[in-house]
């Protein structure tokens, strides 16, 4: 399985699975099939392939994910660029299957996100926190874009099969038929190989294929292909223009207060002439009136042309 490495957007392709040479091997047994010597193990791997890492080597780490699902073989891409910038911390750039591109960050613990409309004005929007959840611990938008779309983490379900040395890479199959699950709706995931490439000098991921049987609750059967692929680089894309001067250079003295249903409240600032969006979670709608009745949905400018700080409720809907 070769894969082109590019110094700029990777597009994932979806492969087929190689089983020649599998063993019965556990992550750190080679049982019946030899590992070539220096084989790393699977937490070797992931401990190479984290946000941190990646940070203190001042890398971009861009991904592309792609999900085929037959019999007629739907196709979902999801395009993630993560990189550093000093105003605004860890900014994520991303796109699924047709949509505009979208930036995320996080600045004084609240998560954001900004894009151009049609019209080409800039759009900021706060990613209000779910109410089920406010109190806890949580890690930022950017970072949980990273762990859906990416590699993930490191399970002990998942065992060694086979390692190729393929040179300058290595080629690796491991059993991840312990991963199988049904979800609480009573859709059935039932999986049975994955293969890596991994560069040998860094340990870094180039790619991760998947095939896997999709049950649902009707009986429906689909045999389901997933390929995800990582490019590397110094510098893949830069912060847009207009969120450069916009929004880092905008003057963040404008307000917006949250209410939330168990009667808290939470006052962030916004850049101040920029219109403002508020996304609420799942479930929940966001309102322009305590009484619950107006939806928000536009951020218009007061008679003087200026956004005016606003109050808005979120609130089951």
């Amino acid at each position: 399985m070769n894969v082109k490495r590019i110094a700029a957007l990777v597009f994932a392709s979806c492969m087929t699975v190689l089983l020649a040479g599998c063993g019965a091997a556990s992550n750190n047994d080679t049982g019946s099939a030899a590992l070539p010597a220096g084989t790393p193990t699977l937490e070797e791997i992931y401990a190479a392939n984290t946000l941190e890492v990646y940070h203190a080597a001042n890398i971009q780490p861009s991904l592309s994910t792609c999900l085929r699902e037959g019999p007629d073989n739907r196709e979902t891409n999801a395009l993630l660029t993560l990189y550093w910038e000093e105003d605004l911390g860890l900014v994520s750039r991303f796109r699924k299957t047709d949509m505009s591109f979208r930036y995320y960050f996080t600045r004084d613990d609240v998560n954001y996100s900004a894009a151009i409309t049609e019209d080409e004005d800039t759009v900021l929007t706060i990613l209000a926190d779910d109410p089920e959840q406010r109190g806890e611990k949580e890690i930022t938008y950017a970072e949980k874009l990273f762990h859906q779309y990416s590699f993930g983490d490191y399970s002990s379900k998942e065992k060694l099969v086979s390692c190729t040395d393929s040179g300058d890479t290595y080629h690796i199959i491991t059993d991840i038929s312990a991963m199988s699950f049904t979800d609480s709706t009573g859709r059935t995931y039932t999986y049975t190989t994955q293969e890596y490439d991994v560069e040998k000098e860094t340990l870094r991921i180039l790619d991760v294929f998947r095939t896997y049987r999709f049950t649902d609750t009707d009986g429906t059967v689909k045999e389901c292909t997933r390929s995800r692929c990582m490019t590397y680089n110094k510098k893949i894309v830069s912060l847009p223009d207009f969120m450069r001067e916009d929004i880092i250079e905008a003057d963040w003295s404008r307000t917006f207060t949250l209410h939330y249903p168990d009667g808290s409240t939470d006052t962030v600032a916004v850049p101040d002439g920029i219109s403002v969006l508020v996304q609420a979670p799942d479930g929940y709608e966001v309102y322009a009136d305590s009484d619950c009745e107006t939806v928000y949905e536009e951020d218009r400018t007061d008679e003087d042309g200026a956004f005016p700080n606003r109050t808005v409720y979120l609130a089951k809907k």
